[in-house]
């Protein structure tokens, strides 16, 4: 374990983190004349001086004699962990220091909590607030939320791999932890880090064409890129307190749009663009993805039709069964109605795709359609070893292979994920037995944590936000944000003594 070459790549990262807080200063000093903004200004300045002196202070601690030597596997892991988690506390420094939970949390452990929940989830695209009314918030720390999504989206790490020239045999690691789910056998480039700087060139191109798009119908600047960024980092945050429910239907169908593309293989955009337009149908995780959003669509339409016909018109129903089933299922976390109120059967519908989430090599949370389908098929394939034991038959999706090693990755992710979901529910419930909280809420926070939506159900739903645990809950379901983000595994081994011996 080379520790100076660790320290050295944090050093880097945090610097980058320094680079973009900065970003909202043009905000700040926009609205410098208006009342308590001067706070806020020299907030963001401290916040950027801070992560510049500590970042600067991890690359010469991490400089001789240790510079030139190669990162590998271990050092990867250790760069992506600890980088997330560095991320997420130096981000809440923004929050913390410009006054803005003052009058929410009178205590300085809950600021802090607070302040590391609502960067955490920035970072990872949840889109979890504990802001009751986003609204009445300085338009400089709006803006800073919302670019920690667009940040995390793609993956801060993807950017890092994407910038440095030498990144050693650890670079595809690293790579392959910020673009989470399982990878198809062909890579967009044999390079890694043209893989990255590809990603990064189409990333930004659909956030300029949905910027303008946005502008075209209405929205402001500052408003169009928030949005653009919570949009297409499946993250959620929003400017104003009825998400997008605030704005018409122009917007909410283009929002769907750029909603439905963040939830797509990224992989797919890449063959766009080298003319191989025929393998976006012929694969079969699209597929897949498509017909699971039509077929969830249909079916709460017809429940919500069903069930509340003297609320909801035809009309009605299927645009905001269309738009929640697509905000939630690409874990986007946007709302345009109350689906709280839904029957059971579309609330719990809801769950499930939370749960299952976007493509694999998307921008989207949750489980993955790719290991859902890879996981149905080993079923299938059990069921006919049972009645035929001497059968081999290799698991494929589609005419790709799926070899045995990652058939078991897949088990052991789901296993692993389930244990998780269901422990911590039931640890939210202790920690939270003198506040109310029901088994309905605390499973749902923890699912929507862990797949980083951001909404679930009763105390944490659609209307509702996060400002009512107590701090140890947000600390955890911080944890649960981020184990999410990085699909688990990587986050473990930083808690595994022999991770750390030579």
């Amino acid at each position: 374990m080379n520790l100076k070459l660790i320290l050295r790549q944090l050093g880097i990262l945090v610097i980058l983190v320094g680079c973009s807080i900065s970003s909202s200063m043009v905000w700040a000093l926009l609205d410098y004349k208006e009342d308590n903004n001067s706070a806020v200004l020299f907030s963001i300045i401290y916040s950027v001086l801070a992560c510049l002196l500590i970042g600067i202070g991890l690359v010469l601690s991490g400089n001789e004699p240790d510079k030139k030597k190669v990162m590998y596997r271990k050092e990867a892991i250790a760069v992506v962990g600890l980088g997330w988690l560095i991320c997420g506390l130096l981000g809440s420094l923004p929050f913390l220091l410009s006054g803005v939970l003052d009058s929410i949390y009178p205590t300085w452990p809950g600021r802090i909590a607070a302040a590391v929940f609502e960067s955490v989830s920035g970072f990872t695209t949840t889109g979890a607030s504990i802001f009751p009314e986003p609204e009445s918030l300085p338009r400089a720390i709006l803006f800073w939320r919302s670019f920690t999504h667009w940040l995390g989206g793609m993956g801060i790490v993807v950017l890092f791999v994407a910038i440095l020239s030498q990144t050693g045999p650890a670079a595809k690691f690293m790579f392959n932890s910020e673009v989470p789910g399982p990878k198809s056998a062909d890579s967009i480039r044999p390079r890694i880090r043209q893989t990255a700087m590809l990603l990064w060139k189409i990333y930004l191109g659909l956030s300029l064409a949905e910027t303008i798009l946005l502008m075209g119908f209405g929205m402001t600047l500052f408003d169009a890129l928030c949005h653009t960024f919570a949009t297409l980092s499946s993250g959620g945050f929003s400017t104003k307190n009825a998400s997008i429910g605030h704005f018409g239907l122009g917007i909410e169908i283009i929002i769907i749009i750029f909603m439905f593309l963040a939830g797509t293989n990224f992989n797919l955009y890449a063959d766009i663009i080298q003319g191989k337009w025929r393998l976006i149908f012929k694969n079969t995780e699209f597929r897949v993805y498509v017909g699971l959003l039509f077929f969830a669509t249909m079916i709460i339409t017809y429940d919500i039709i069903s069930h509340q016909s003297a609320i909801y018109s035809l009309g009605q129903a299927l645009n905001s069964a269309c738009f929640q089933v697509m905000s939630l299922m690409t874990c986007t976390g946007f709302c345009s109605d109350d689906y709280d109120k839904w029957p059971e059967l579309s609330r719990w519908l809801l769950i499930m795709l939370m749960m299952i989430g976007g493509s694999a090599g998307s921008t989207s949370g949750g489980i993955k359609v790719f290991r859902i389908m890879i996981f149905f098929r080993i079923i299938l394939d059990e069921v006919s070893k049972t009645f035929r034991p001497s059968l081999i038959k290799p698991v494929h999706i589609g005419k790709q292979p799926i070899d045995d090693n990652q058939c078991r990755a897949i088990g052991v992710y789901l296993g692993t994920y389930l244990l998780i979901a269901f422990t911590s529910s039931l640890l939210i419930l202790f920690l939270e037995s003198d506040n109310g909280v029901d088994i309905e809420t605390s499973f749902s926070a923890v699912v929507s944590s862990m797949s980083n939506v951001g909404p679930g159900l009763h105390k944490v739903g659609p209307m509702a936000n996060f400002s009512f645990f107590a701090p140890t809950t947000k600390l955890l379901l911080s944890f649960l944000m981020i184990l999410g983000r990085l699909e688990v595994m990587a986050i473990f081994c930083l808690f595994t003594p022999a991770f750390w011996r030579k």
